[in-house]
């Protein structure tokens, strides 16, 4: 047994390094309407099994906004740059992300496209009310055949409001434009429930997507979250940013609303 433990660990190991692509950054974040205050995430990627990505300080992060280039400045936080983008609600125009890095220079672009407002589309949600009248909040990470793709979060007493300056693990879901993705195999039964009660309230936020960005991520889930024992080998996710960096550069407009458990109740 200690035999076979130690062929599968060294397997593991072997497979995690055998990689097809090296990359020398990971590039997060983005802008968003709904404040100036902008933020971007820059880490070294990791590829050894025990360890994890590294903040990277050192760094010089510009947005041009088509009028300007706007420094971004290193936060207390390692690896998260910020700066002030006042002309930020420029919709179907482009904005342009430049980073400086040990002589190598990574470039992205994406479009502010303008959110369909909650109030005019579906909520993705459901209330199920139990015979002993508990109430039941249901959130699917992803539901498919919009007409426009879109991103959400759904605060509450148990979840923080949304902040942009945050990128550690969030409950987003998703509203994809394209279907199933596999409907031989079933979705993992992926929900976020949790009891509410009727006089609670809830904020939603709704984020707008390029047709790039709902792509990109698209094909990030077909790696993650929908892979199955019959899925085939893993694919290059590419994503918007030049030279071997990884992730998404993006552009986003934000509708946020706030609704009583009562109101919400069919």
């Amino acid at each position: 047994m200690l035999v076979l433990s130690c062929r599968k660990e060294n397997a593991e190991e072997a497979h995690f390094t055998k990689r097809k692509y090296d990359y020398d950054i990971i590039i997060e974040g983005g802008i968003n309407t709904m404040q100036r205050n902008q933020y971007i995430k820059l880490t070294a990627p990791s590829y050894n099994p025990d360890s994890l990505p590294t903040p990277i300080d050192g760094a010089e992060v510009l947005v041009n906004d088509g009028h300007r280039d706007i420094l971004f400045k290193l936060t207390s936080s390692p690896g998260i740059y910020s700066g002030n983008v006042a002309q930020n609600q420029r919709y179907n125009q482009p904005y342009r992300l430049t980073v400086r890095y040990k002589g190598k220079e990574y470039t992205a672009i994406d479009s502010l496209i303008q959110v369909v407002n909650i109030i005019d589309d579906f909520i993705p949600l459901s209330i199920l009310r139990y015979p002993d009248k508990r109430l039941e909040l249901n959130i699917p990470k992803h539901t498919f055949g919009f007409n426009s793709a879109a991103r959400w979060y759904i605060g509450n007493k148990n979840q923080p409001s949304w902040q942009p300056s945050k990128f550690d693990s969030v409950s987003y879901s998703y509203t994809h434009s394209f279907g199933v993705p596999n409907s031989i195999y079933p979705l993992l039964n992926q929900k976020r429930k949790e009891w509410v009660s009727p006089g609670e309230f809830i904020t939603i936020y709704k984020f707008s997507m390029s047709d790039a960005y709902s792509k990109y991520l698209y094909s990030v889930f077909l790696e993650t979250d929908w892979r199955g024992i019959f899925s085939s080998s893993p694919a290059t996710i590419k994503g918007n940013i030049s030279n071997r960096a990884m992730g998404f550069f993006y552009v986003t407009d934000v509708d946020i609303r706030r609704y009583r458990i009562s109101e919400l109740i069919q």
